[in-house]
Protein backbone atom coordinates (compact mmCIF):
# COMPACT_ATOMS: atom_id res chain seq x y z
CA UNK A 1 0.00 0.00 0.00
CA UNK A 2 1.28 3.47 -0.93
CA UNK A 3 1.65 5.79 2.04
CA UNK A 4 2.91 9.34 2.54
CA UNK A 5 4.30 11.05 5.62
CA UNK A 6 3.16 14.46 6.82
CA UNK A 7 5.49 16.22 9.27
CA UNK A 8 5.26 19.65 10.89
CA UNK A 9 6.92 21.80 13.53
CA UNK A 10 5.95 25.38 14.25
CA UNK A 11 8.70 26.55 16.64
CA UNK A 12 12.24 25.83 17.79
CA UNK A 13 10.74 24.89 21.17
CA UNK A 14 8.88 21.98 19.61
CA UNK A 15 12.15 20.77 18.07
CA UNK A 16 13.66 20.69 21.55
CA UNK A 17 10.65 18.90 23.07
CA UNK A 18 11.06 15.79 20.92
CA UNK A 19 8.86 16.84 18.00
CA UNK A 20 11.76 17.59 15.65
CA UNK A 21 11.18 16.85 11.99
CA UNK A 22 13.93 14.22 12.07
CA UNK A 23 12.40 12.51 15.12
CA UNK A 24 9.00 12.46 13.40
CA UNK A 25 10.58 11.03 10.24
CA UNK A 26 12.30 8.18 12.08
CA UNK A 27 9.10 7.26 13.92
CA UNK A 28 6.97 7.38 10.75
CA UNK A 29 9.44 5.31 8.71
CA UNK A 30 9.44 2.65 11.44
CA UNK A 31 5.62 2.74 11.61
CA UNK A 32 5.27 2.34 7.82
CA UNK A 33 7.71 -0.57 7.88
CA UNK A 34 5.74 -2.28 10.66
CA UNK A 35 2.57 -2.01 8.56
CA UNK A 36 4.24 -3.24 5.38
CA UNK A 37 3.54 0.03 3.55
CA UNK A 38 5.73 1.76 0.97
CA UNK A 39 6.49 5.45 1.55
CA UNK A 40 6.08 7.26 -1.77
CA UNK A 41 6.35 10.90 -0.62
CA UNK A 42 7.14 13.11 2.35
CA UNK A 43 5.26 16.38 3.02
CA UNK A 44 7.02 18.67 5.46
CA UNK A 45 5.91 22.08 6.82
CA UNK A 46 8.82 23.54 8.78
CA UNK A 47 7.91 26.58 10.87
CA UNK A 48 4.15 26.56 10.17
CA UNK A 49 1.39 26.66 12.77
CA UNK A 50 -1.60 24.30 12.58
CA UNK A 51 -4.05 27.14 13.24
CA UNK A 52 -5.32 26.76 9.66
CA UNK A 53 -4.69 24.71 6.51
CA UNK A 54 -2.80 27.42 4.63
CA UNK A 55 0.48 25.46 4.65
CA UNK A 56 2.46 24.76 1.44
CA UNK A 57 3.13 21.07 2.05
CA UNK A 58 -0.41 20.38 3.29
CA UNK A 59 -1.91 22.08 0.24
CA UNK A 60 0.36 19.97 -2.00
CA UNK A 61 -0.74 16.85 -0.12
CA UNK A 62 -4.43 17.69 -0.73
CA UNK A 63 -3.85 18.24 -4.45
CA UNK A 64 -1.89 14.98 -4.75
CA UNK A 65 -4.67 13.21 -2.86
CA UNK A 66 -7.17 14.44 -5.44
CA UNK A 67 -4.94 12.90 -8.11
CA UNK A 68 -4.93 9.59 -6.17
CA UNK A 69 -1.15 9.39 -5.79
CA UNK A 70 -1.31 7.48 -2.48
CA UNK A 71 -3.58 5.38 -0.25
CA UNK A 72 -2.64 6.33 3.33
CA UNK A 73 -1.50 9.49 5.15
CA UNK A 74 0.56 8.89 8.29
CA UNK A 75 1.45 11.45 10.96
CA UNK A 76 3.41 11.32 14.22
CA UNK A 77 0.43 12.72 16.11
CA UNK A 78 -2.95 14.22 15.19
CA UNK A 79 -1.95 17.76 16.20
CA UNK A 80 0.91 17.67 13.68
CA UNK A 81 -1.79 17.67 10.98
CA UNK A 82 -4.62 19.84 12.39
CA UNK A 83 -5.67 21.54 15.61
CA UNK A 84 -9.11 22.77 14.54
CA UNK A 85 -12.10 20.42 14.56
CA UNK A 86 -13.47 22.12 11.44
CA UNK A 87 -10.16 21.58 9.60
CA UNK A 88 -10.11 17.94 10.72
CA UNK A 89 -13.66 17.46 9.45
CA UNK A 90 -12.74 18.99 6.08
CA UNK A 91 -9.69 16.74 5.69
CA UNK A 92 -11.55 13.59 6.70
CA UNK A 93 -14.28 14.35 4.15
CA UNK A 94 -11.68 14.86 1.41
CA UNK A 95 -9.93 11.62 2.41
CA UNK A 96 -13.24 9.76 2.40
CA UNK A 97 -14.07 11.13 -1.05
CA UNK A 98 -10.77 9.90 -2.53
CA UNK A 99 -10.58 6.61 -0.53
CA UNK A 100 -7.51 7.67 1.44
CA UNK A 101 -6.91 6.37 4.98
CA UNK A 102 -5.43 8.39 7.85
CA UNK A 103 -3.19 6.87 10.53
CA UNK A 104 -1.32 8.25 13.54
CA UNK A 105 1.92 6.53 14.60
CA UNK A 106 1.25 7.23 18.29
CA UNK A 107 -2.57 7.17 18.54
CA UNK A 108 -5.17 4.53 17.70
CA UNK A 109 -7.53 6.05 15.15
CA UNK A 110 -9.70 4.27 12.60
CA UNK A 111 -11.06 6.49 9.82
CA UNK A 112 -12.58 3.87 7.56
CA UNK A 113 -15.83 3.66 9.56
CA UNK A 114 -18.39 6.22 10.74
CA UNK A 115 -17.70 5.32 14.40
CA UNK A 116 -13.98 5.74 13.87
CA UNK A 117 -14.42 9.17 12.30
CA UNK A 118 -16.76 10.18 15.14
CA UNK A 119 -14.19 9.06 17.73
CA UNK A 120 -11.32 11.01 16.18
CA UNK A 121 -13.56 14.11 15.95
CA UNK A 122 -14.47 13.81 19.65
CA UNK A 123 -10.78 13.50 20.59
CA UNK A 124 -9.95 16.59 18.51
CA UNK A 125 -12.88 18.52 20.04
CA UNK A 126 -11.69 17.80 23.58
CA UNK A 127 -8.10 18.75 22.68
CA UNK A 128 -9.28 21.99 21.06
CA UNK A 129 -11.39 22.85 24.13
CA UNK A 130 -8.41 22.22 26.44
CA UNK A 131 -6.13 24.43 24.34
CA UNK A 132 -8.68 27.24 24.21
CA UNK A 133 -9.33 27.04 27.98
CA UNK A 134 -5.61 27.21 28.76
CA UNK A 135 -5.15 30.04 26.24
CA UNK A 136 -7.98 32.03 27.84
CA UNK A 137 -6.47 31.68 31.32
CA UNK A 138 -3.01 32.67 30.08
CA UNK A 139 -4.47 35.64 28.18
CA UNK A 140 -6.35 36.91 31.26
CA UNK A 141 -3.26 36.61 33.48
CA UNK A 142 -1.05 38.39 30.96
CA UNK A 143 -3.67 41.11 30.49
CA UNK A 144 -3.77 41.80 34.24
CA UNK A 145 0.03 41.88 34.48
CA UNK A 146 0.32 44.30 31.56
CA UNK A 147 -2.32 46.62 33.02
CA UNK A 148 -0.25 46.95 36.19
CA UNK A 149 2.93 47.71 34.25
CA UNK A 150 4.56 44.28 34.61
CA UNK A 151 6.31 42.63 31.67
CA UNK A 152 5.09 39.23 30.49
CA UNK A 153 8.42 37.45 30.27
CA UNK A 154 9.42 38.48 26.76
CA UNK A 155 13.15 38.58 25.86
CA UNK A 156 14.96 41.85 26.50
CA UNK A 157 14.43 44.30 23.62
CA UNK A 158 17.37 45.70 21.69
CA UNK A 159 19.10 48.29 23.89
CA UNK A 160 18.48 46.41 27.14
CA UNK A 161 19.70 43.28 28.93
CA UNK A 162 17.65 41.19 31.34
CA UNK A 163 19.38 41.06 34.75
CA UNK A 164 17.63 39.26 37.64
CA UNK A 165 14.28 39.70 35.91
CA UNK A 166 14.74 43.45 35.36
CA UNK A 167 15.73 45.46 32.29
CA UNK A 168 19.14 47.16 32.42
CA UNK A 169 20.48 49.45 29.70
CA UNK A 170 23.04 47.93 27.35
CA UNK A 171 25.03 51.07 26.53
CA UNK A 172 26.54 49.71 23.30
CA UNK A 173 23.08 48.88 21.91
CA UNK A 174 21.40 51.94 23.44
CA UNK A 175 23.56 54.31 21.40
CA UNK A 176 22.25 52.68 18.22
CA UNK A 177 18.67 52.97 19.49
CA UNK A 178 19.23 56.72 19.86
CA UNK A 179 20.87 56.73 16.41
CA UNK A 180 17.77 55.06 14.88
CA UNK A 181 15.32 57.51 16.46
CA UNK A 182 17.41 60.55 15.56
CA UNK A 183 18.09 59.45 11.97
CA UNK A 184 14.42 58.69 11.29
CA UNK A 185 13.63 62.39 11.49
CA UNK A 186 15.47 62.89 8.18
CA UNK A 187 15.93 59.37 6.73
CA UNK A 188 13.79 56.35 5.90
CA UNK A 189 13.89 53.00 7.72
CA UNK A 190 15.49 51.25 4.74
CA UNK A 191 18.28 53.82 4.61
CA UNK A 192 18.86 53.50 8.37
CA UNK A 193 19.07 49.69 8.07
CA UNK A 194 21.65 50.10 5.31
CA UNK A 195 23.75 52.47 7.46
CA UNK A 196 23.64 50.08 10.43
CA UNK A 197 24.70 47.13 8.26
CA UNK A 198 27.55 49.16 6.73
CA UNK A 199 28.80 49.88 10.26
CA UNK A 200 28.69 46.20 11.15
CA UNK A 201 25.94 46.64 13.75
CA UNK A 202 23.87 43.50 14.40
CA UNK A 203 20.39 43.01 15.85
CA UNK A 204 19.83 41.31 19.22
CA UNK A 205 19.80 37.96 17.41
CA UNK A 206 23.06 38.74 15.62
CA UNK A 207 21.34 39.27 12.27
CA UNK A 208 21.50 42.07 9.72
CA UNK A 209 19.07 44.96 10.00
CA UNK A 210 16.10 45.39 7.68
CA UNK A 211 13.58 48.20 7.37
CA UNK A 212 11.15 45.98 9.33
CA UNK A 213 13.54 45.54 12.30
CA UNK A 214 14.25 49.28 12.29
CA UNK A 215 10.52 50.10 12.36
CA UNK A 216 10.02 47.56 15.15
CA UNK A 217 12.47 49.55 17.29
CA UNK A 218 10.82 52.83 16.32
CA UNK A 219 7.35 51.59 17.34
CA UNK A 220 8.37 50.04 20.66
CA UNK A 221 7.32 52.32 23.56
CA UNK A 222 9.67 50.53 25.97
CA UNK A 223 12.37 53.03 24.97
CA UNK A 224 10.24 55.85 26.41
CA UNK A 225 9.36 53.94 29.59
CA UNK A 226 6.15 52.16 28.58
CA UNK A 227 5.37 48.48 28.12
CA UNK A 228 3.17 47.32 25.27
CA UNK A 229 1.20 44.09 25.12
CA UNK A 230 -1.31 42.57 22.68
CA UNK A 231 0.31 44.71 20.02
CA UNK A 232 -1.09 44.87 16.51
CA UNK A 233 1.01 46.32 13.68
CA UNK A 234 -0.55 48.31 10.84
CA UNK A 235 0.68 45.78 8.30
CA UNK A 236 -0.88 42.85 10.21
CA UNK A 237 -4.28 44.05 11.38
CA UNK A 238 -5.50 40.49 11.96
CA UNK A 239 -2.87 39.90 14.68
CA UNK A 240 -3.44 40.73 18.31
CA UNK A 241 -6.27 42.79 19.69
CA UNK A 242 -6.68 46.07 21.56
CA UNK A 243 -3.11 46.89 22.67
CA UNK A 244 -2.31 47.71 26.28
CA UNK A 245 0.28 50.49 26.74
CA UNK A 246 1.11 51.49 30.31
CA UNK A 247 4.12 52.88 32.26
CA UNK A 248 6.54 50.10 33.15
CA UNK A 249 6.54 49.05 36.80
CA UNK A 250 10.26 48.94 37.64
CA UNK A 251 11.72 51.39 40.12
CA UNK A 252 15.19 51.67 38.57
CA UNK A 253 14.11 51.50 34.93
CA UNK A 254 15.89 54.05 32.69
CA UNK A 255 14.28 55.09 29.36
CA UNK A 256 16.65 55.45 26.40
CA UNK A 257 14.73 58.29 24.73
CA UNK A 258 12.27 60.94 25.88
CA UNK A 259 8.49 60.62 25.58
CA UNK A 260 8.50 63.68 23.30
CA UNK A 261 10.98 62.08 20.87
CA UNK A 262 8.96 58.86 20.81
CA UNK A 263 5.71 60.71 20.10
CA UNK A 264 7.33 62.79 17.34
CA UNK A 265 8.58 59.63 15.63
CA UNK A 266 5.16 57.93 15.92
CA UNK A 267 3.58 60.84 14.04
CA UNK A 268 6.28 60.60 11.36
CA UNK A 269 5.71 56.85 11.02
CA UNK A 270 1.97 57.32 10.61
CA UNK A 271 2.35 60.10 8.04
CA UNK A 272 4.86 58.13 5.98
CA UNK A 273 2.71 55.00 6.21
CA UNK A 274 -0.29 56.93 4.85
CA UNK A 275 1.80 58.31 1.99
CA UNK A 276 3.22 54.88 1.15
CA UNK A 277 -0.26 53.33 1.22
CA UNK A 278 -1.55 55.88 -1.27
CA UNK A 279 1.42 55.58 -3.63
CA UNK A 280 1.32 51.76 -3.43
CA UNK A 281 -2.04 51.83 -5.23
CA UNK A 282 -0.17 52.75 -8.42
CA UNK A 283 1.55 49.33 -8.55
CA UNK A 284 -1.02 46.60 -9.30
CA UNK A 285 1.23 43.62 -8.51
CA UNK A 286 2.84 44.96 -5.30
CA UNK A 287 2.55 42.51 -2.42
CA UNK A 288 0.76 39.89 -4.55
CA UNK A 289 3.59 38.98 -6.95
CA UNK A 290 6.17 36.67 -5.37
CA UNK A 291 9.69 35.72 -6.38
CA UNK A 292 9.96 32.06 -7.42
CA UNK A 293 13.59 31.96 -6.27
CA UNK A 294 13.29 33.18 -2.67
CA UNK A 295 9.54 33.41 -2.03
CA UNK A 296 9.59 37.07 -1.01
CA UNK A 297 7.17 39.60 -2.51
CA UNK A 298 7.82 42.12 -5.28
CA UNK A 299 7.15 45.81 -4.64
CA UNK A 300 6.67 48.50 -7.26
CA UNK A 301 8.90 51.50 -7.94
CA UNK A 302 9.59 53.93 -10.74
CA UNK A 303 12.26 56.25 -12.08
CA UNK A 304 12.51 58.82 -14.83
CA UNK A 305 13.94 57.73 -18.16
CA UNK A 306 16.76 59.76 -19.70
CA UNK A 307 14.68 59.98 -22.84
CA UNK A 308 11.69 61.24 -20.88
CA UNK A 309 8.72 59.42 -19.40
CA UNK A 310 8.67 57.02 -16.48
CA UNK A 311 10.09 53.50 -16.16
CA UNK A 312 7.91 51.38 -13.87
CA UNK A 313 9.43 48.24 -12.39
CA UNK A 314 9.24 45.74 -9.53
CA UNK A 315 12.00 44.72 -7.14
CA UNK A 316 12.32 41.55 -5.06
CA UNK A 317 12.26 42.21 -1.31
CA UNK A 318 14.55 39.22 -0.80
CA UNK A 319 17.27 41.14 -2.62
CA UNK A 320 16.64 44.78 -1.71
CA UNK A 321 15.33 44.31 1.83
CA UNK A 322 17.09 41.19 3.10
CA UNK A 323 20.03 40.81 0.68
CA UNK A 324 19.52 37.04 0.25
CA UNK A 325 18.37 36.91 -3.40
CA UNK A 326 19.96 37.98 -6.69
CA UNK A 327 16.86 38.36 -8.84
CA UNK A 328 17.00 41.46 -11.05
CA UNK A 329 14.40 44.21 -11.14
CA UNK A 330 11.57 43.44 -13.57
CA UNK A 331 9.82 45.89 -15.88
CA UNK A 332 6.09 46.16 -15.19
CA UNK A 333 5.28 45.45 -18.83
CA UNK A 334 7.02 42.05 -18.55
CA UNK A 335 4.94 41.08 -15.50
CA UNK A 336 1.76 42.29 -17.21
CA UNK A 337 2.53 40.19 -20.28
CA UNK A 338 3.20 37.03 -18.24
CA UNK A 339 0.08 37.63 -16.14
CA UNK A 340 -2.24 38.07 -19.12
CA UNK A 341 -0.76 35.00 -20.84
CA UNK A 342 -1.30 32.93 -17.67
CA UNK A 343 -5.03 33.65 -17.83
CA UNK A 344 -5.12 31.31 -20.85
CA UNK A 345 -4.43 28.20 -18.70
CA UNK A 346 -7.88 26.68 -17.99
CA UNK A 347 -6.54 23.42 -16.45
CA UNK A 348 -4.72 25.18 -13.62
CA UNK A 349 -7.63 27.56 -13.15
CA UNK A 350 -10.21 24.78 -12.95
CA UNK A 351 -8.11 22.65 -10.58
CA UNK A 352 -7.57 25.61 -8.23
CA UNK A 353 -11.20 26.74 -8.22
CA UNK A 354 -12.57 23.19 -8.02
CA UNK A 355 -10.35 22.61 -4.96
CA UNK A 356 -11.77 25.75 -3.37
CA UNK A 357 -15.32 24.75 -4.30
CA UNK A 358 -14.76 21.22 -2.98
CA UNK A 359 -13.57 22.61 0.37
CA UNK A 360 -16.49 25.08 0.40
CA UNK A 361 -18.98 22.26 -0.25
CA UNK A 362 -17.53 20.24 2.63
CA UNK A 363 -17.71 23.28 4.91
CA UNK A 364 -21.34 24.06 4.04
CA UNK A 365 -22.34 20.41 4.59
CA UNK A 366 -20.70 20.49 8.01
CA UNK A 367 -22.37 23.81 8.92
CA UNK A 368 -25.81 22.58 7.88
CA UNK A 369 -25.36 19.42 9.98
CA UNK A 370 -24.34 21.55 12.94
CA UNK A 371 -27.46 23.70 12.48
CA UNK A 372 -29.60 20.56 12.49
CA UNK A 373 -27.93 19.44 15.73
CA UNK A 374 -28.63 22.81 17.32
CA UNK A 375 -32.26 22.56 16.23
CA UNK A 376 -32.50 19.18 17.96
CA UNK A 377 -30.89 20.60 21.10
CA UNK A 378 -33.47 23.42 21.18
CA UNK A 379 -36.31 20.89 21.02
CA UNK A 380 -34.83 18.87 23.89
CA UNK A 381 -34.33 21.98 26.03
CA UNK A 382 -37.96 22.99 25.37
CA UNK A 383 -39.13 19.57 26.50
CA UNK A 384 -37.05 19.78 29.68
CA UNK A 385 -38.52 23.21 30.46
CA UNK A 386 -42.11 22.13 29.77
CA UNK A 387 -41.66 19.04 31.98
CA UNK A 388 -40.25 21.22 34.77
CA UNK A 389 -36.80 19.62 34.68
CA UNK A 390 -35.00 22.97 34.34
CA UNK A 391 -35.94 26.46 35.65
CA UNK A 392 -36.77 29.40 33.38
CA UNK A 393 -33.38 31.09 33.94
CA UNK A 394 -31.53 27.97 32.83
CA UNK A 395 -33.87 27.59 29.84
CA UNK A 396 -33.23 31.19 28.70
CA UNK A 397 -29.48 30.84 29.20
CA UNK A 398 -29.24 27.66 27.12
CA UNK A 399 -31.46 29.01 24.35
CA UNK A 400 -29.40 32.21 24.19
CA UNK A 401 -26.17 30.18 23.85
CA UNK A 402 -27.68 28.20 20.99
CA UNK A 403 -28.93 31.38 19.30
CA UNK A 404 -25.39 32.81 19.33
CA UNK A 405 -23.98 29.59 17.82
CA UNK A 406 -26.70 29.61 15.14
CA UNK A 407 -25.95 33.22 14.26
CA UNK A 408 -22.24 32.48 13.83
CA UNK A 409 -22.97 29.46 11.63
CA UNK A 410 -25.44 31.39 9.45
CA UNK A 411 -22.85 34.15 8.99
CA UNK A 412 -20.34 31.55 7.78
CA UNK A 413 -22.95 30.07 5.45
CA UNK A 414 -23.66 33.51 3.97
CA UNK A 415 -19.95 34.06 3.36
CA UNK A 416 -19.70 30.80 1.40
CA UNK A 417 -22.81 31.60 -0.63
CA UNK A 418 -21.30 34.94 -1.64
CA UNK A 419 -18.10 33.32 -2.99
CA UNK A 420 -17.79 33.19 -6.76
CA UNK A 421 -18.28 29.99 -8.77
CA UNK A 422 -15.87 28.63 -11.39
CA UNK A 423 -17.84 30.16 -14.26
CA UNK A 424 -18.05 33.53 -12.50
CA UNK A 425 -14.29 33.61 -11.93
CA UNK A 426 -13.65 32.66 -15.56
CA UNK A 427 -15.91 35.51 -16.69
CA UNK A 428 -14.14 37.99 -14.40
CA UNK A 429 -10.71 36.90 -15.68
CA UNK A 430 -11.84 37.22 -19.29
CA UNK A 431 -13.14 40.73 -18.59
CA UNK A 432 -9.87 41.68 -16.87
CA UNK A 433 -7.90 40.43 -19.86
CA UNK A 434 -10.12 42.27 -22.32
CA UNK A 435 -10.25 45.57 -20.41
CA UNK A 436 -6.77 45.49 -18.83
CA UNK A 437 -5.25 48.33 -20.86
CA UNK A 438 -8.29 50.54 -20.20
CA UNK A 439 -8.17 50.13 -16.41
CA UNK A 440 -6.54 52.62 -14.02
CA UNK A 441 -3.69 51.43 -11.81
CA UNK A 442 -6.04 51.49 -8.82
CA UNK A 443 -8.63 49.36 -10.66
CA UNK A 444 -5.96 46.87 -11.76
CA UNK A 445 -4.68 46.54 -8.20
CA UNK A 446 -8.20 46.11 -6.83
CA UNK A 447 -8.96 43.39 -9.40
CA UNK A 448 -5.76 41.46 -8.65
CA UNK A 449 -6.07 41.77 -4.86
CA UNK A 450 -9.72 40.69 -4.98
CA UNK A 451 -8.94 37.48 -6.87
CA UNK A 452 -5.45 36.36 -5.89
CA UNK A 453 -3.65 35.71 -2.61
CA UNK A 454 -0.36 35.47 -4.49
CA UNK A 455 1.15 35.06 -7.95
CA UNK A 456 4.60 33.43 -8.19
CA UNK A 457 6.87 34.78 -10.94
CA UNK A 458 9.96 33.08 -12.36
CA UNK A 459 12.51 34.69 -14.71
CA UNK A 460 12.97 32.25 -17.60
CA UNK A 461 15.31 34.51 -19.60
CA UNK A 462 16.97 37.60 -18.05
CA UNK A 463 16.96 41.06 -19.61
CA UNK A 464 18.99 41.24 -22.81
CA UNK A 465 21.24 44.24 -22.49
CA UNK A 466 22.39 46.39 -25.40
CA UNK A 467 21.50 49.57 -27.19
CA UNK A 468 17.86 48.50 -27.14
CA UNK A 469 17.42 46.28 -24.05
CA UNK A 470 14.75 43.59 -24.23
CA UNK A 471 12.62 42.91 -21.13
CA UNK A 472 13.02 39.51 -19.46
CA UNK A 473 10.84 36.53 -20.31
CA UNK A 474 8.76 35.51 -17.33
CA UNK A 475 6.60 32.60 -16.32
CA UNK A 476 3.78 32.44 -13.76
CA UNK A 477 4.68 29.21 -11.95
CA UNK A 478 1.94 29.26 -9.33
CA UNK A 479 -0.98 31.29 -8.01
CA UNK A 480 -3.69 30.95 -5.42
CA UNK A 481 -7.22 32.35 -5.49
CA UNK A 482 -8.77 33.99 -2.47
Amino acid sequence: MRCVMYRRVSTDMQKEEGFSLEAQKMRLEAFALSQGWTIVDDYCDDGYSAKNMDRPALQRLIKDMQQKKFDVVIVYRLDRLVRSVLDLHKLLKIMQKYDVMFKSATESFETTTANGRLFITIVATIAEWERETIAERVFENMLERSKTGQRNGAPAPYGYDLVDGELRINEEEAKWVRFIFEKYKTHGSQNIAKQLNQRGVKTKKGEMWSDFSVRYVLRNPIYAGYIRWNYRSMSKQKLGGQPVVTPIKQENFVPIISKETFQEVQELLQNRYNMAFRSDNHYPFSGVARCAKCGKSFTGAQRKRKSGGVYRYYKCQGRFKFGNCDVQTIAEEAIEKAFLEALHIPEKLELEVETNESEKELDTDFIEKQLQKLKGRKERIKELYIEGEIPKDEYNKRMQEIAIQEMELYELLNEYEEEASLEEIKTVLENIKKEWHNLSYEAKKYAIRSLFEYITIEIVEPTKMGKYPEPPKLKITDYRFR
